[in-house]
């Protein structure tokens, strides 16, 4: 799989990511919907993305930021084929547990990874976890009713099979 990424995409991003995009497990993440307009792949970039300026801007560890949004729904199943109810509460988990395994994960990141879907879940304990708590929202939101936000605008990402 090709994932190619415009010049507009800053190099400091890309270089705290590439060891997780380049993983062949991560990139099947391009084979799930996410909120029901785009992958779950392109969900996590801009998610990521989002954090990674956002904590820059408030002088927060923006590699933790990336890092954990990157792998927040790092989870190789449809969340469609499991109950609604189980998927909110499980995937954070599954998630966690994933990126231990492939990636070498700081406590900070997992608990980010733990605490994303608060309210419905642990409250985030860094300032780096509410970010990527509110991101995650942000871009829901903004991908459900298929508006361009971050890395899907302008083909900054494209993924080739």
């Amino acid at each position: 799989m090709d994932i190619i990424v415009s010049e507009h995409v800053e190099a400091e991003f890309l270089e705290i990511v590439e060891c997780i995009l380049a993983n062949s497990d991560y990139q099947k993440l391009s084979n799930y919907v996410q909120h029901k307009n785009t992958t779950r792949l392109m969900h996590s970039l801009n998610v990521a993305y989002i954090s990674w300026k956002l904590a820059k801007k408030m002088g927060c560890d923006a590699r933790t930021a990336a890092r954990a949004g990157m792998l927040h729904d790092f989870c190789l199943y449809d969340f469609r084929e499991k109950a609604e109810e189980a998927q909110v509460f499980h995937h954070p988990k599954v998630a966690a547990r994933m990126s231990q395994e492939r990636f070498q994960i700081s406590e900070k990141e997992r608990d980010a990874i733990l605490s994303h879907m608060f309210p419905l879940g642990p409250m985030p304990t860094s300032k780096e976890a509410w970010i990527i708590s509110f991101t995650d929202k942000m871009c829901a939101v903004t991908e459900r009713f298929c508006i361009g936000i971050a890395l899907s605008r302008k083909n900054r990402v494209q993924v080739a099979a």
